[in-house]
């Protein structure tokens, strides 16, 4: 798929599915309150950057990641649905905050059997929190790689 040059796209943050977060069983997500964007049914628990940013923060716990691309996107990678209260078992981080990655590089690893033996959903949300700073095209439904396949394009708005 070619994009324009104001066109760019998230890649996918794992190895699975893409799916809308209307499919996230978290009405937080699910209902789009957070943001809009869109979530990866992992395969495995290695967990990419599904942009160019800036690691602005990472939860106590290490399920959860904030982005800040270099095209002003704020991002949130969030591992799994209610993974806070593992108290960040099962996660390992790749990288710190301020750090600044490439998209496709490796943000964090995940233990996907622990989260499945304590009954965790392994989903993995990217929510886009600042909406209005782009215009989001269709996304792609398709069995993804991770840090390569784009699933959502979008355009910035210009201020």
């Amino acid at each position: 798929m070619l994009f324009s040059k104001k066109e760019k796209a998230l890649l996918a943050v794992a190895n699975g599915k893409s799916l809308p977060l209307s499919e996230v069983p978290d009405e937080a997500f699910s209902t789009g309150i957070l943001g809009e964007g869109f979530a990866i049914d992992p395969e495995d628990g290695t967990v990419y950057s599904p942009i160019d940013a800036t690691v602005e923060s990472i939860a106590d716990s290490k399920h959860a990641y904030t982005l800040h691309s270099d095209d002003g996107l704020e991002l949130l990678v969030h591992i799994g649905i209610d993974t806070v209260e593992l108290k960040g078992d099962g996660f390992l981080p790749m990288v710190s905050e301020g750090d600044r990655i490439k998209a496709g590089e490796v943000l964090a690893r995940a233990d996907l059997n622990l989260l499945h033996g304590k009954n965790f959903p392994c989903i993995i949300p990217v929510v886009i929190t600042n909406p209005e700073a782009v215009e989001l095209q269709k996304l792609r439904i398709c069995n993804t790689i991770g840090g390569e396949t784009a699933v959502l394009p979008y355009r910035v708005n210009q201020t």
